[in-house]
């Protein structure tokens, strides 16, 4: 098989090539952003991220980390020292989570029903891909209308008929007058 049959109009390689290239494209950017060259987290870094999820307990809409709130700086001080004691992420959220309520974390659990606040814009984005692909397929399978020999004859019948009448009407009012 040659080449050029390869890529002829409606082969599946034509059709399916552009889809492939966007696929590679986007498991490339996905594996760079989940697996790239990232060093081990220090302990202020892990105090930071652990701040940035735990939602101030006086203050509204501000996460421990933003806030100045002396109980938002106790907070930060008691998961610093958490962090030193060697409690992971998880286990310091659940110990706030316990304390506080569900309601303290900004970042729901990934269990129970809180999984839905997770997959349902993963689904949600599946959904609308396959939307667009099925319409976009719709569109391209539509038959081309082509202007037939009457058409042509009725618009010429149509500009010979204006042209008659500007003849008729040298100052170009119409039939208003």
């Amino acid at each position: 098989m040659s080449s050029a049959k390869v890529f002829e109009k409606g082969s599946p390689v034509r059709r399916w090539a552009p889809w492939i290239a966007v696929a590679v494209v986007a498991v490339a950017a996905l594996s760079i952003a989940a697996f790239g060259t990232r060093s081990a987290p220090t302990a202020q870094d892990r105090v930071s991220s652990i701040s940035q999820t735990v939602k101030c307990p006086v203050c509204s809409g501000e996460s421990v980390a933003e806030s100045n709130a002396p109980a938002s700086q106790e907070i930060r001080r008691q998961i610093a020292e958490q962090v030193q004691q060697g409690q992971t992420d998880e286990e310091i959220r659940s110990f706030y989570s316990a304390k506080y309520g569900q309601a303290i974390l900004l970042t729901p659990s990934a269990s129970g029903v809180n999984v839905l606040v997770w997959i349902l814009p993963i689904v949600a984005l599946a959904v609308g891909i396959a939307a667009l692909v099925i319409v976009f397929r719709r569109w391209s399978s539509m038959p081309q209308e082509r202007a037939t020999d009457e058409d042509r004859e009725l618009v010429e019948s149509a500009l010979h008929v204006e042209e008659q009448a500007d003849v008729d009407d040298p100052h170009g009012e119409g039939a208003s007058r």
